[in-house]
């Protein structure tokens, strides 16, 4: 074979593999699975408030690793890996919380998404709910599967599709959940209120936002006004939001947004006073919040008032603590009431020299002098 021809042979294999290697990966580029959901896109506009939650940065932060590791369970039926066989949690990466600004009190919905089993999930729901006593239905909702309790009208469902995420909420919010993830209804970004204050307080692993409705801004004042407050310069807020950044070091960053600078300006002066006042708080001081509050570095820029705090990742820890330990608290029992002493006559006493009550006994400190006992043989006066 002549050189030439070798040589046009092998230029044309190496075009054929070019080729036919370009022609896969771009068969591949088409055939990728869709980007995973965000939690987010599922949430409906309109919402009061907006919290997300970073799941793999908070496993990974020694001040809420713990609390994420945590077994958990199921009030009244037990561990949640012991009823279902697995726990739906231990494989999520987000989750967000919103409340609607125009509903019922208490509606809320919880958006979470992740690697979901979406077939073991709903068998679990519907486990629990046989186990006390309900009657689970599941029925289709969009491109979602949710269950509920047929004996229990009215109360939260759960719903599920392939691949996420996973909705909990109640009656008419959970389905505009469903249309929001299926993109038959508005989104929490389309107004922008929201990505406008979440874009002042920057990314966290926690966050929350709030947007005030026009109607609850007017509330506010009506509410301030009747007592006594009308020119506070809370009337001035419009939206506020905080969040929590995880490293070495943990940072949070609250913002508030006011529709004008001068209201800000006043806002700050008061919350900085406040701030002073409940740092030297006894409770406070004793919590471990005394020290953190004397840090906090409150600042108006422009129509934005500003709050910020560093603690180490070792005080965050130890506060988080103290702070869950609270919702553990249980008043101590009180110590019964030692039985009353009868009277005998080795003490000399009679039924009048008996103490009555609390009033009777002396404080621990108190110095107790005792009193005269009556001779036997003392006539009346």
């Amino acid at each position: 074979m002549q050189t030439r021809t070798r040589d046009g042979l092998i230029l044309l294999l190496v075009g054929v593999l070019l080729g036919g290697g370009l022609a896969w990966l771009l068969g591949r580029r088409q055939e990728a699975p869709p980007a995973a959901p965000r939690a987010l896109d599922a949430v409906p506009a309109g919402a009061l408030l907006v919290a997300t939650l970073d799941l793999p940065a908070l496993r990974a932060s020694p001040a809420f690793a713990s609390f994420l590791r945590e077994e958990r369970e199921i009030p009244g039926l037990g561990k949640v890996r012991d009823v279902c066989g697995f726990d739906p949690v231990a494989a999520l990466t987000e989750v967000a919380i919103a409340v609607p600004a125009a509903g019922e009190g208490g509606d809320f919905g919880l958006v979470a998404a992740g690697a979901v089993q979406d077939e073991a999930l709903l068998a679990c729901a519907s486990k629990v709910i046989q186990a006390r006593g309900g009657q689970p239905i599941v029925s289709p909702l969009g491109s979602f599967r949710a269950v509920r309790d047929a004996s229990a009208e009215g109360r939260g469902e759960i719903a599920v599709r392939p691949g996420g995420p996973i909705l909990l909420g109640g009656g008419a919010y959970l389905r505009a959940m469903v249309d929001a993830a299926d993109g038959r209804a508005a989104t929490v970004g389309a107004s922008g209120a929201h990505d406008d204050i979440a874009r002042a307080v920057g990314e966290g692993a926690a966050r929350v936002t709030v947007v005030l409705t026009a109607e609850q801004r007017a509330e506010l004042g009506r509410e301030l006004a009747l007592s006594g407050a009308g020119r506070s310069p809370a009337t001035a807020i419009r939206a506020g939001g905080v969040r929590v950044a995880l490293g070495p070091e943990i940072t949070v960053h609250g913002v508030v947004l006011c529709d004008a600078v001068a209201p800000c300006a006043e806002l700050g002066a008061a919350l900085r006073a406040a701030r002073d006042a409940r740092a030297g708080d006894l409770a406070t001081r004793l919590v471990g919040l005394g020290s953190v509050l004397e840090r906090i570095a409150i600042a108006a820029e422009g129509n934005a008032l500003h709050a910020r705090v560093t603690l180490s990742a070792e005080e965050a820890a130890g506060l988080v603590e103290r702070l869950a330990s609270l919702r553990g608290l249980r008043r101590p029992a009180t110590r019964p009431a030692p039985a009353p002493r009868l009277p005998s006559e080795a003490d000399g006493r009679d039924e009048r020299d008996a103490p009555r009550g609390d009033a009777a006994a002396p404080p621990p400190d108190a110095v107790v002098t005792p009193r005269p006992r009556p001779r036997p043989d003392a006539g009346a006066p």
